[in-house]
């Protein structure tokens, strides 16, 4: 599957562009929520030797993750929904991951990411994508900042940058968990 990885399909690739550290290590394991056909996570499996879980509950979508394990053998799809943390956590063998990724235009975004942060045992990074249209057609900066007095609950907020101009009312946070 030849695919163009640039800052206006990918929020990762957006995210690199404009300085953010979404750097891998060679041996980096990824749990990728919200994987849709395949183009990002295409791309980051030639950056690590790790395996990436690429999750998306679309089985149309997901049919390009099923074609790219033909030729990438670090690439694990997962089609099952995100809210079923307890299902994907079976699917992933007691792999440690490095980075969880999550990437899904949904009003629970954020309940997903705190329900798999919860789930996800270990130390790890975490790349989480705000689509504020996602969650409300309120204005855009006022979701933002509801968001960000949510996950400081929940998350150390290592970074976080608007996406545009690349991604239109998208925000990318690196997260830590906080310990309990």
């Amino acid at each position: 599957m030849k695919t163009n990885w640039n800052e206006y399909t990918s929020k990762w690739k957006a995210a690199k562009k404009l300085g953010l550290d979404v750097s891998l290590k060679e041996k980096d394991n990824i749990l990728y929520i919200g994987a849709s056909s395949g183009n990002t996570v295409n791309q980051i499996s030639k950056l690590t030797k790790g395996i990436i879980f690429a999750v998306e509950i679309s089985s149309k979508m997901a049919i390009g993750l099923i074609k790219l394990t033909k030729t990438k053998n670090n690439i694990a799809p997962i089609i099952e929904d995100a809210r079923k943390i307890n299902s994907i956590k079976n699917k992933l063998f007691n792999t440690k991951i490095n980075i969880l990724f999550q990437d899904i235009p949904t009003k629970d975004q954020i309940d997903i990411l705190i329900n798999t942060s919860k789930s996800i045992t270990g130390n790890y990074k975490i790349f989480f994508v705000l689509k504020t249209q996602s969650i409300s057609n309120q204005d855009s900066e006022k979701t933002f900042l509801e968001t960000n007095e949510k996950l400081k609950k929940h998350f150390e907020i290592l970074e976080v940058k608007s996406l545009e101009p690349f991604q239109k009312k998208h925000y990318f946070f690196i997260l830590k968990k906080l310990k309990y």
